[in-house]
């Protein structure tokens, strides 16, 4: 069932719950109608008796011959007055009533009310009757009115046998628009199987439109979210393969050159001492990049990793990472003012951000770089801000949005990448980061908003 098209499983099912709803119906009816005759049975033969009756008396002899012909709807109930020695006054002594005659009448002389419903088995069939108290030319009689069970049983089938034909008649009508609507419903699943294989096989260019707002709808949407972000994606790949051959290839070009030109004895910055430590500064240059494109390959891993955020102090952090770049440039002055303040978060994740961040700053900085954490309220939320300034020449103002994209060349042409990873640690802990022009010189910030950070200690 599961392998065939999914219009004939709607279809199937559809046509299983009507048949089931069908012979569910056909197993009640039967009992329903049954119980319901029962009643306009005793009804019919209480409405029948009731002719008989004339102030509360029974009728005289010489008028039931005329009862019996102006009443012929009751023509199914039988009547039998009987008086209390059970002597038959009128009507018809069957084989049948004779022989429960006796215990009709037992019941009938202890019966307290002046009329009162009985059923009783007789043989194979069963009988429905009343028996009402009367008095008969000023005796004690009783109006035994009866029905048999043959006769219900005539309406029942005669009745379940007409519903029987509406429904299976309603049934057969109604599964040829239920196929029509079973092939409305998985048309467009139909569709997106199509587009979604067109995906698979990398032409993901053509949208995936659907102008409705059911689950449906809402999965050609999610459908076309998921092509429109393949796309940026190829895109993105496309362009960070550009990059990556542009920026790599320039210091393997640089070390290639000057080896060949040290093993011919030419030395093109003027000595040995020169050109080697062109090939050691290139050399440098390309594990950095290595470095920083295997890292930022290895964020989207550590990012489905969702680890356990440790307690991060800033002083601690700042500390660490200052220490390990101090050597870079030991002209500079550092001005650090970091207090107790501390957030939940990756720790090695963050020392990598600090760490390029800070990089940038030594690349620029004219004499000084500051770095101090601050405890606020931002909205009402709880926030730690980390700002990172130096005193160098302002960032151009429409690099401004872009410095934390990947492969953004800031001022002087530097190669973006080290900032995209900041931008990336610092949205996995939801946090933001920018950067500003400000009168002595440029300003990193970093906030980490409420649900990273924790009381200060």
């Amino acid at each position: 069932m599961k392998n065939r098209p999914l219009s004939f499983q709607i279809w199937m099912m559809f046509v299983g719950i009507t048949m089931f709803i069908s012979i569910l119906f056909m197993a009640l009816v039967p009992f329903t109608l049954r119980s319901f005759f029962t009643r306009q049975m005793y009804n019919t033969i209480s409405e029948s008796q009731d002719m008989y009756l004339s102030n509360g008396h029974l009728l005289e002899i010489k008028d039931l011959v005329k009862w019996d012909q102006q009443n012929q709807q009751f023509r199914s109930v039988k009547h039998l007055i009987l008086l209390d020695n059970g002597q038959l006054i009128t009507g018809l002594l069957t084989v049948p009533i004779q022989q429960n005659l006796a215990d009709i009448l037992t019941e009938a002389r202890r019966q307290k009310s002046s009329e009162q419903q009985y059923s009783r088995q007789i043989e194979n069939e069963r009988i429905y009757y009343i028996i009402r108290k009367g008095q008969l030319d000023g005796n004690q009689a009783y109006l035994l009115s009866y029905m048999w069970e043959s006769y219900q049983n005539d309406l029942v089938n005669t009745l379940f046998s007409r519903l029987m034909l509406i429904i299976a008649t309603v049934l057969l009508l109604s599964w040829i628009p239920s196929f029509w609507i079973a092939r409305y419903l998985s048309k467009p699943l139909i569709g997106m199987e199509e587009h979604v294989r067109r995906i698979a096989d990398r032409d993901w260019y053509k949208p995936l439109e659907f102008d409705r707002n059911d689950e449906i709808g809402r999965l050609g949407k999610s459908i076309e979210r998921m092509r429109e972000r393949l796309v940026r994606q190829n895109e993105d790949q496309q362009s960070f393969l550009q990059y990556i051959s542009h920026e790599l290839k320039t210091p393997v070009m640089v070390i290639r050159s000057y080896a060949q030109a040290i093993a011919d004895g030419i030395f093109p910055r003027g000595g040995l001492e020169g050109s080697i430590k062109v090939i050691d500064e290139e050399a440098e240059r390309l594990e950095k990049r290595i470095k920083d494109l295997l890292y930022l390959t290895k964020l989207d891993y550590l990012f489905k990793l969702k680890p356990e955020f440790d307690i991060i102090y800033v002083s601690e952090l700042v500390e660490n990472v200052v220490e390990l770049l101090l050597w870079q440039r030991t002209d500079l002055l550092w001005d650090i003012d970091t207090t107790g303040n501390s957030f939940r978060g990756d720790y090695e994740q963050w020392k990598i951000a600090l760490e390029n961040i800070l990089d940038n700053q030594i690349r620029y900085a004219k004499s000084r770089i500051t770095i101090k954490d601050t405890f606020m309220l931002i909205n009402g939320e709880p926030v730690i801000q980390i700002r990172i300034g130096n005193d160098g020449p302002p960032i151009e103002p429409g690099l401004l949005d872009k410095l934390f994209l990947e492969f953004e060349k800031g001022y002087q042409g530097q190669f973006g990448l080290g900032l995209a990873i900041v931008n990336q640690i610092a949205s996995h802990h939801k946090a933001k980061v920018w950067a500003e022009n400000e009168i002595n010189g440029v300003v990193f910030y970093i906030e980490v908003p409420e649900g990273s950070t924790i009381d200060q200690s």
